[in-house]
This record gives structure tokens, sequence and C-alpha cells, in this order.
């Protein structure tokens, strides 16, 4: 029989229970940390990538945009526009013919609207990626007697980033 003075005793398996116990609780609060964290990353990765693609995009539709946008009579926008997204052999080989090409939009008096209608990226890294781009407009000049006329172009274009941009290196004229 106790006394009120001596303490009540616990059963002797009760401390190893309750060890065991605070130990599986610690466990599952680093498993649900590592979780999280990982689940964190996995995300942050995710907007990393999901950015890219939208700044790939950007920089070919832009490219894109500007050569099917020209009007002969302000041909230094279009210029301007193109030679700022574009690096590499792409932008020499713009660069080298853009006289002939100036020539050529002035003598037929070459007016042309556009838009991008379909993007999509083919083959993404860290650096370069390959944009496919579907453009609708209309062109007018001299050869069709002033009237406006439909044009689809499909561009396929190798981006690569300079600098912490996006720029045209290689473009290519599509089926």
């Amino acid at each position: 029989m106790t006394t009120s003075s001596e303490p009540a005793r616990r059963a002797p398996w009760l401390d190893a229970v309750l060890y065991g116990l605070a130990l599986v609780l610690a466990a599952a609060c680093v498993a649900g940390g590592v979780a999280t964290y990982r689940a964190h990353e996995d995300r942050q990765d995710a907007k990393v990538e999901q950015e890219r693609y939208g700044d790939v995009v950007a920089a070919a539709t832009g490219v894109a945009e500007a050569l099917v946008n020209l009007d002969y009579r302000d041909l230094q926008t279009t210029y301007d526009t193109v030679t700022a997204g574009a690096t590499g052999a792409f932008l020499k080989e713009y660069q080298s013919s853009w006289k002939d090409q100036e020539k050529i939009f002035g003598q037929a008096k070459s007016i042309s609207t556009g838009k991008v209608r379909a993007a999509a990226v083919s083959n993404i890294d860290a650096d370069s990626a390959t944009v496919m781009v579907a453009t609708q407009g209309t062109t007018r000049n001299t050869a069709t007697g002033e009237d406006p006329q439909q044009r689809r172009f499909r561009f396929r274009l190798d981006v690569v980033r300079v600098d912490g941009e996006w720029r045209t290196e290689k473009l290519e004229l599509v089926g």
C-alpha cells in the first residue's frame, strides 16, 4: 500500500512506449519537412521552365512579326526590330542583304501586315531552343495591283540566349 507521501509508480514499459512514440513523431516531422521542401523546389523548377518557354516564344514571335510587318515608307523600323532580336549567322545574313531588300520593297511599294497565329517550342534547353511560328496577314504592292493578298508564312527559328536575352540565330521559311 502506498502512502500519500510516496510518488505513484509508472509501469516500466510506459517509458519505452513514450520514447518510441516521440521518435516516430520526430521522424514524421522530418519526413514531412523534406516532402514539403521537395514539392516547393519542384514548383520553383516548373515556374522557371515555364518562364523560359514564355521568353523563347516571345523572342521568336517578335522577330517573325517584324518580318511580316513592313512598310516601304518606314523600312528602318522593320530593320531595327529584326536586328535587335537577331544574332549570329541570321543577323549577318539579314544585314548583308538589307540594302537589296530595301531597294526591292521600295520599288514595289510593299506594305505587309500580319500576326503570329500559332507558336510552338519543339526543342529547348537552358541556352537554346527551336520554335515553330505560323503567321497570317496581307501584302500589297505593285505586283498585286495594290490589292491586298492573303499571305501565310511558317518559320522555324533557332533562338539562343545571349547576355541573358533570347535572340534568333537561324531562321528558315518552312512549308
